[in-house]
């Protein structure tokens, strides 16, 4: 258990303890009502920290499953990622061989170009 765990737990039994005794000693009683109500509040008491317990496990198996299912999650998301990477990969590849022939023919035809302004113009 953690220590801030730990701190809320003990803050919550010295409050109650504090609180069921000042109750028991500032109210005027015989001795036996005093012991039943002592032992009325101990109950009472430990049943809280009971509850205060089953309520911690509760939350830790919470969040061992919310753990849990952030990585299956996490997981699943990155799988979907990578897919969609080498999807997109794959439907690129074909532009780029295009762009590559353009590119070459574009150069092509600037050349012939280079060439045919070199030339001397023909008088008519």
């Amino acid at each position: 258990m953690k220590k801030q765990q730990k701190s809320v737990l003990m803050g919550i039994a010295v409050g109650s303890i504090v609180t069921a005794a000042v109750t028991l000693l500032s109210t005027p009683k015989s001795g036996k009502e005093l012991r039943l109500d002592l032992k009325d509040s101990t109950n009472k008491l430990k049943q809280t920290m009971l509850e205060v317990k089953q309520e911690g496990i509760s939350l830790k198996e919470q969040i061992v499953q919310v753990s849990k299912e952030g990585v299956e999650a996490f997981k699943e998301v990155a799988t979907d990622l990578k897919e969609d990477i080498r999807t997109w990969k794959r439907d690129v590849e074909p532009n780029i061989e295009n762009i590559k022939i353009d590119v070459e023919a574009i150069n092509e035809t600037v050349t012939e170009l280079q060439e045919e302004t070199k030339k001397p113009l023909a008088k008519k």
